[in-house]
């Protein structure tokens, strides 16, 4: 670690927006692509069905159209199925880790997130008219929803307690001065904690069977 912030200064100051354990870790060309009709991908033995990534990428599509107020292209679509593809893989891989180090979600914890979604609530109160609306727009059972959601939780809980075991150093804000930039604590120790944990996904992704379906780019 002592040359952390040497080895890695390009990237931490072309970073201009910080997303601190919510980003999404993009792994170019790290995920291998195979003919199958039964799930979208295969990590390790474990399968995400067709159902639950054309869900997502229904919603990515029609939320992404909405900001930009246009039709996509091709090529724009397939980089959204990516996108969400390398999403589900990351979350369960996070999640393999979690079992890995006893790391749960319980029921208790699931539901008051849900009632806690701004997205489901009318007033202050969880609304299931808003809830149910959402899931028929995902075209999602409760089911099948709430178990990706408890899967989110968990990957958020991993990373968390990733984040837990980091720590700047006063040599490494020291070299960052030197530099003469004007950057905030903060933000060092939030790139940091990205950087650290953006590694720890490409390793594990190296050392994982991670298999894509091609046809979904199809």
């Amino acid at each position: 670690m002592m040359n952390f912030f040497r080895k890695h200064m390009r990237a931490i100051f072309i970073v201009t927006i910080l997303f601190f354990l919510g980003g999404i870790f993009l792994v170019a060309g790290s995920l291998l692509f195979n003919k199958s009709s039964d799930f979208a991908a295969k990590i390790n033995k474990t399968k995400i069905s067709m159902n639950l990534f054309y869900s997502i990428y229904r919603s990515s599509v029609k939320s992404y159209q909405q900001t930009i107020n246009k039709s996509l292209d091709e090529k724009e679509l397939n980089e959204i199925k990516i996108r969400v593809i390398q999403t589900l893989v990351q979350i369960e891989l996070f999640c393999q880790e979690a079992k890995k180090y006893g790391v749960i979600v319980t029921d208790e914890e699931l539901k008051s997130d849900l009632q806690n979604s701004l997205e489901f609530k009318d007033g202050n109160s969880f609304s299931m008219l808003k809830y149910t609306a959402f899931l028929n727009a995902m075209q999602m059972k409760p089911k099948d929803y709430e178990s990706l959601r408890k899967k989110q939780l968990m990957a958020n809980k991993v990373k968390m307690l990733m984040a837990s075991s980091v720590k700047l150093w006063n040599y490494e804000i020291e070299h960052v001065s030197k530099q003469n930039l004007l950057v905030h604590k903060n933000d060092l120790f939030f790139t940091k904690v990205n950087i650290i944990l953006k590694e720890w996904l490409d390793g594990t992704i190296r050392n994982s069977n991670v298999v894509s379906n091609d046809i979904i780019l199809k």
